[in-house]
């Protein structure tokens, strides 16, 4: 008797805990849901709310983080639900994308859909394949195609593109050190997974959950978080010591960066930002090392060339776009980008490249990138562009990963490389 009332009790104290943390994962989401609605990023206001409410454990933020985002990820589906019954499409959002399922989930489960039981939540975590997917979802909330998964003038895409961004890119991280094996030593140490990139062994990706914060390294400079398809534009610009180069839209600097350590900190990095946020962050993570004095960081208007007293070796113009390829890692943009968004991308895209082309010397390189997916940014901005610039020609590149050529500028797109998807397209001014 004893044994059995402590059993019960042991059950109604989890039962409550369970209860308590899922209505904390649905206050959170609201309030988050909220910012999405006003055009916030999801990924920085979920870190701004966790930062002011200590409360909340790693078990606790991951199991909230990892919910939130699965809704986002597999909205194009669940969007059907009903708002009342949203605790629902945070549930299957979570299942869907293949997360860890415990106690607490099955309680989850078992109160919201109890006809699925365990074996149904087991089913969801067997199923690898987005029609096995589909087919599940569909008997839970109705009739689910692949295809709505994106927006409905996205279309065109392979089932191994739609499947991949259906998926969480792992962390890529960039090592500058003279010796990386004290950082990879302290890795290990954590028990951190990690695996080094085969031609070019300072890529390294992280398959463990992390916290770059605690490593040394990182705070002081000598490792930049990067995903691979933005390592690959570095790689793809291919500065040598001694050159100078103008980074257009630097961002917060990370192909700032990656130049320099290309130059090996020989040569100078014009990195010009008009976005006040980004360029306090650019000015910020080129302060964490002196190696980095080489960069000189600007703001820019982007309406006319800025008083430059030469030309350059090189110039980046990574453009601003509908960042359709960072979908995997902030999936809620994805049903902001409008169609006639695109279009407008295009027309400043254009005028970039029009604008900044002149600063390019004679046999110079111009680099154009956008971390888009839609042909209308990419290729065909290009090809417009050189119908009037035909001092510049496109140059056959190649993917620095997979080591295949690319006539009409290069595509970095998961399967391929497990991470973001970026055009790239090399162009020299002749002589």
């Amino acid at each position: 008797m004893i044994s059995a009332h402590l059993f019960f009790c042991d059950m109604m104290e989890k039962s409550n805990r369970y209860r308590n943390q899922i209505r904390a994962l649905e206050s959170v989401f609201e309030f988050i849901h909220k910012k999405f609605l006003d055009g916030m990023p999801v990924d920085r206001e979920l870190s701004a709310f966790f930062r002011k409410n200590r409360r909340f454990g790693s078990k606790d933020r991951r199991f909230i983080s990892n919910a939130i985002f699965g809704f986002f990820r597999w909205y194009g589906w669940l969007r059907q639900i009903e708002p009342d019954t949203r605790s629902l499409a945070l549930l299957l959002g979570y299942l869907l994308d293949d997360q860890l399922v415990d106690d607490r989930v099955v309680y989850w489960a078992d109160s919201l859909v109890p006809q699925l039981g365990v074996q149904g939540v087991n089913r969801f975590q067997d199923s690898k394949f987005l029609q096995e997917k589909a087919d599940l979802i569909s008997g839970v909330i109705g009739p689910v195609s692949i295809s709505s998964l994106n927006p409905a003038f996205v279309a065109g895409w392979s089932i191994e593109r739609m499947t991949s961004f259906q998926t969480r890119p792992p962390v890529w991280l960039r090592m500058e050190q003279t010796d990386a094996r004290p950082f990879l030593v302290a890795l290990d140490s954590r028990q951190i997974k990690y695996r080094r990139q085969d031609q070019y062994p300072k890529i390294l990706e992280v398959l463990s959950s992390i916290n770059i914060n605690e490593y040394k390294d990182f705070r002081q400079g000598w490792v930049e978080i990067q995903d691979i398809s933005s390592q690959a534009v570095g790689l793809i610009c291919d500065p040598v010591e001694g050159d100078n180069w103008w980074d257009v839209c630097a961002g917060s600097g990370g192909k700032s960066l990656h130049l320099s350590a290309l130059m090996g900190s020989q040569g100078q990095v014009f990195a010009t930002e008009i976005n006040d946020s980004m360029f306090r962050e650019l000015n910020r993570r080129i302060c964490k090392n002196r190696r980095w004095s080489n960069i000189h960081p600007g703001k820019w208007d982007g309406l006319r060339l800025p008083d430059f007293s030469q030309g350059f070796d090189g110039v980046l113009i990574d453009a601003p776009c509908s960042c359709s390829g960072t979908w995997r890692r902030n999936p809620e943009l994805r049903w902001r980008i409008k169609r006639e968004q695109v279009d407008e991308y295009a027309r400043v895209q254009l005028n970039l490249l029009q604008l900044c082309c002149s600063s390019v010397c004679e046999n110079g390189v111009l680099v154009y990138a956008t971390c888009s997916l839609f042909p209308e940014e990419n290729n065909r901005v290009i090809e417009t562009f050189l119908q009037t610039h035909q001092e510049f020609n496109l140059q056959r590149v190649k993917n620095p990963f997979t080591e295949e050529y690319s006539e009409t500028g290069l595509t970095v797109t998961p399967p391929e490389t497990d991470g973001n998807s970026m055009y790239i397209a090399r162009m020299i001014k002749s002589g």
